[in-house]
C-alpha cells in the first residue's frame, strides 16, 4: 500500500476508534440525568468519547447535548465551558461515572429488589433474564439477580415479568424478565 493511501486510512481508523460504544454502558433514554462539569470531570469516570450536536434557533440545545451523552451511555458531560454562549454547535466529552466496584462475574451475590428507584445507588442499566417456560417466578427472578451480579450490581428495580416470549431457536416459548441494575453507593 502506498504511503499516500496508508496515512488517510490510518487517520480514519484512529478517528473512529475513540467514539465506539462501550459495552459496559448501554444507551440510556433521552432525558436521563447527567452531571455537567464545565472543565474536567471531578469524579472518576470512564471516557466514552465526544458528542457534538447542531442547534437551531428556539431549541433546547443544552438538553439536546445531554441527550447525546445519554445515547452514548453516559451520565457525565465535561468540558462544556469550551462552548461559546452563541454557539450553534455544542461539543462535550461524554463519560460514565466509574463503577464503585468492578463486575464480580460471579452468580449468587446478594441482590436487593426495589419497586422504584433505589436510594443512593449508581445506575448500571437495563438487565434481562431468559428462563425456561416451566421455571417458577422465583427461579426466573434468581436468574435476573444473577445477571445483575454479572454486571457488578447489587440492586435491581423496576422488575417486569416473567412474560412468555417466542424462542426462535427452538420454536417454543421462553420466559423473560426485565429490570434495571444498580450498585449501592
Amino acid at each position: 500500500m502506498s504511503a499516500r493511501l496508508a496515512l488517510p486510512l490510518l487517520l480514519l481508523v484512529g478517528a473512529c476508534g475513540g467514539n465506539a460504544p462501550d459495552a459496559r454502558y448501554p444507551a440510556r433514554e433521552s432525558g436521563c440525568p447527567v452531571k455537567v462539569y464545565p472543565g474536567n470531570a471531578v469524579v472518576p469516570v470512564d471516557d466514552l468519547g465526544t458528542v457534538r450536536v447542531e442547534c437551531s434557533a428556539g431549541g433546547n440545545c443544552e438538553r439536546k447535548l445531554l441527550d447525546a451523552v445519554c445515547a452514548r451511555g453516559g451520565d457525565v458531560a465535561w468540558g462544556t465551558a469550551d462552548n461559546t454562549l452563541t454557539a450553534t454547535v455544542l461539543v462535550a466529552h461524554a463519560a460514565h461515572t466509574r463503577h464503585a466496584a468492578p463486575a464480580s462475574g460471579q452468580r449468587g451475590c446478594n441482590v436487593r429488589v426495589y419497586d422504584s428507584a433505589p436510594p443512593s445507588s449508581e445506575n448500571i442499566g437495563p438487565v434481562t433474564a431468559s428462563c425456561a417456560e416451566d421455571d417458577s417466578r422465583d427461579t426466573c427472578m434468581r436468574e435476573l439477580e444473577d445477571q445483575v451480579c454479572l454486571l457488578g450490581g447489587d440492586t435491581v428495580w423496576q422488575v417486569d415479568g416473567p412474560s412468555p416470549e417466542p424462542d426462535p431457536g427452538t420454536g417454543g416459548t421462553r420466559q423473560r424478565m426485565h429490570g434495571r441494575a444498580a450498585h449501592s453507593k
